[in-house]
């Protein structure tokens, strides 16, 4: 395994294998169950509770079967080293977890999720396959906004008052999942060359961020915002008449969001300004005080995978989470496991810092909103977060691939010697 991170010897994926771009029927299968599970993701659940572990289970079992028939790229990096480091300590802090039942549960989940993004790394190598996956995520937001609107039409909240969502799926989790797809549909509004495509990804902006104030969530509410800030970016050498288009298009969709929007919905998320100002966000810094505690107690390695709930319990807070991804880890897995999913973080910005200025606008974006969205939610152990992680990974060395490829072809000036 190659971890050398310095300029010279990055670890890439190797991209350009011709085994891997032309492995037959195996890789085209196995591509195609990864492509679907992740246009599951944003939506699966509402329609069979579980259905997206059903797409995961087909995907895992046909990375196998690659794996047996084609083998690895074997060229993996710091991100996917810390990440397999992370699961582990999670797995080992359950030795001394209050709470074995609901700690393997959460040990399980996070095994699972360093196994989707081995596979997600070892599946997605090329850039039409990055398009098609981030494009299957978008069509996967899109189906869920949609039934986001029929259940607000015929009146079928969440259990919620006055928040619409997908039924199995926790609401403030939705609208993260909403949000990370925004940056990737402006993104995909740029790349393709068709303009049908390109009307579709614009399109889906304003639907899922409709979707989103439905939810009536705050936090997915602001971060969705650095999708709309990256669009803005990436349109920024485009002609007056289109920045203008621009400028009206969002006009109309913030009219027409609050205009149609429920009004519950929509003073609930306006009402940020005020639940910062009180100073309570809607009483989660009682959690927060409460985890911190927890956290004093066992700083080094945690209270243990799955055990919060037991200490929260203990200071009379009947919770079972942090509301912030930071402070749940730091109180669970201690020092460690908030050092090694840091470090899983830090490596993602590394790479994609080595990028262009428009992929690094855009990975910078997507990473953004995650990680700023886990400071109100607890969202570190969520399949669209490792989506989010693993996309941002493999963008980011299959662009700083192409870079080095393009610097060792272009030839060097020649030089005179003159006697």
């Amino acid at each position: 395994m190659n971890l050398n991170p310095s300029n010279q010897n990055i670890a890439y994926l190797n991209f350009g294998s011709n085994d891997l771009e032309n492995s037959g029927i195996v890789r085209t299968l196995s591509l195609a169950a990864v492509i679907f599970f992740i246009f599951l993701i944003p939506w699966g659940d509402g329609a069979f509770d579980g259905l997206p572990k059903l797409g995961g289970i087909i995907s895992f079992a046909m990375t196998f079967l690659y794996l047996v028939v084609h083998g690895s790229h074997r060229n993996f990096n710091f991100f996917h080293f810390f990440s397999v480091l992370y699961g582990a300590w999670l797995l080992f802090s359950l030795m001394w977890s209050p709470d074995q039942v609901y700690g393997l549960e959460k040990a399980i989940t996070n095994s699972q999720l360093v196994l989707m993004v081995l596979m997600f790394t070892l599946i997605i190598q090329t850039k039409k396959n990055i398009h098609m996956a981030y494009q299957a995520y978008v069509f996967g937001n899109i189906v869920g906004s949609g039934i986001i609107l029929y259940n607000y039409l015929h009146g079928i909240e969440s259990p919620y008052y006055n928040r619409y969502g997908i039924k199995h799926i926790e609401t403030d989790e939705l609208s993260i999942i909403l949000a990370i797809a925004m940056p990737m549909a402006a993104y995909l509004s740029t790349q393709y060359k068709s303009w049908i495509m390109r009307l579709i990804n614009i399109a889906a902006m304003p639907l899922i961020f409709y979707a989103i104030f439905l939810t009536g969530t705050r936090t997915g509410s602001i971060v969705a915002l650095f999708g709309i800030f990256y669009w803005v970016f990436a349109k920024r050498k485009a002609s007056i008449v289109i920045k203008a288009s621009i400028l009206v298009f969002f006009m109309g969709a913030i009219v027409g969001i609050l205009t149609f929007a429920p009004k519950a919905s929509v003073d609930r998320v306006l009402s940020a300004g005020k639940s910062i100002s009180s100073g309570t966000l809607n009483y989660r810094t009682v959690i927060w005080n409460g985890t911190i505690e927890t956290w004093k107690e066992h700083s080094i390695a945690g209270i243990g995978t799955g055990g919060l709930g037991h200490g929260l319990t203990r200071q009379h807070i009947n919770y079972n989470a942090a509301h912030n991804a930071y402070l749940e880890l730091v109180s669970e897995n201690g020092v460690i496991g908030l050092s090694l999913y840091l470090l899983m973080c830090m490596s993602l910005l590394y790479y994609l810092l080595q990028t262009n200025l428009d992929d690094k606008a855009f990975l910078m974006a997507l990473l953004m909103i995650v990680l700023i969205s886990q400071l109100t939610l607890h969202t570190h152990n969520r399949k669209e977060t490792i989506f989010a992680f693993s996309m941002v990974a493999i963008h980011s060395l299959y662009r700083l691939r192409k870079m080095r490829e393009e610097r060792t072809i272009t030839p060097r000036p020649t030089t005179h010697h003159h006697l």
